[in-house]
């Protein structure tokens, strides 16, 4: 399972790294009384304040001469050479990353993610997770393997309609896509296993 809030080795929750010990069927029947809807509010909340404090504590860290600037600066030489580039490329990744959090996206993502993933550990029902993974391994990327060229193909002549990119690139670029949708669902199935 990719993200969840608790851990329930030998049918006893705890929280992610340790603490309170619950039985998982009161766990279970806790989770199930509050409903998805309060734990993702739940999550939600504590989210927004995690990002909130990030954005007031670090962030500025990172723009200052804070220590983690300087350890920046010490771990790519970025004192060496003052380099206006490089200044700009610090400070854009800094601001994606702020960005990033704050995405509604990310936000969206990993609170259903996190959800999910807190309700099958308390239900340790594995049966969907052995379905997913069959799903994909034996059926999903045996399918894109063998029709990985006629695909490649096929995307090929799409991103060549209406743009003036050359065959080569719409080739690799449909080729690097392919490539991605397999790790994609190779890498959900390992985060449900």
């Amino acid at each position: 399972m990719g993200l969840t809030a608790i851990e329930c080795p030998d049918g006893v929750c705890h929280s992610h790294h340790g603490g309170h010990a619950v039985d998982r069927a009161t766990m279970k029947r806790n989770l199930q009384v509050h409903g998805k809807e309060w734990c993702e509010r739940l999550a939600e909340r504590i989210y927004e304040m995690s990002v909130d404090t990030f954005s007031q504590t670090v962030m500025p860290s990172l723009h200052s001469s804070g220590w983690q600037r300087r350890h920046l600066n010490w771990e790519f030489k970025l004192d060496k050479e003052q380099s206006e580039p490089d200044e700009t490329l610090v400070e854009g990744i800094i601001n994606a990353t702020e960005s990033f959090l704050r995405s509604s996206e990310v936000h969206r993502l990993f609170i259903q993610e996190l959800v999910q993933g807190t309700f099958a550990e308390a239900t340790e029902d594995n049966l969907r997770a052995t379905a997913v993974r069959k799903l994909v391994e034996d059926n999903l990327l045996i399918i894109l393997q063998n029709q990985k060229e006629e695909l490649i193909s096929k995307i090929t002549k799409e991103l060549l309609e209406g743009t003036n990119s050359s065959k080569e690139l719409a080739h690799n670029a449909a080729s690097e896509g392919l490539d991605e949708v397999q790790r994609l669902l190779m890498n959900h199935t390992e985060a449900m296993c």
